[in-house]
């Protein structure tokens, strides 16, 4: 819970794009929580945990097994070895 989260404001445009803001986890876990509970609104609008790069910010766990038909994942494998970025994304959120 104490991780750090990019989250997207779903109800903003900027750029053809929508804003982040960084959240702790557990504040995003909340959040959801909260927005389903009042009948899928609040007043910090629609938020979306977007782009999180969770295996890099914990490489000691194991969260990911690349299915046989995707094993040579190559793009990772190249950014693995750079050591410079990967592209294992978590999204999740409220439906919507």
């Amino acid at each position: 819970g104490g991780a750090v989260v990019p989250v997207a404001k779903c109800d903003l445009r900027e750029f053809n794009s929508n804003p982040k803001e960084l959240l702790p986890f557990k504040e995003f876990l909340e959040y959801w929580q909260e927005f389903i509970g009042n009948g899928h609104s609040s007043s910090r609008g629609r938020l979306y945990l977007k782009d999180w790069h969770l295996s890099r910010a914990f490489p000691e766990q194991d969260f990911y097994s690349t299915p046989v038909v995707f094993s040579s994942d190559w793009l990772n494998e190249f950014w693995d070895f750079l050591g410079a970025d990967d592209f294992r994304f978590v999204y999740m959120g409220p439906k919507g």
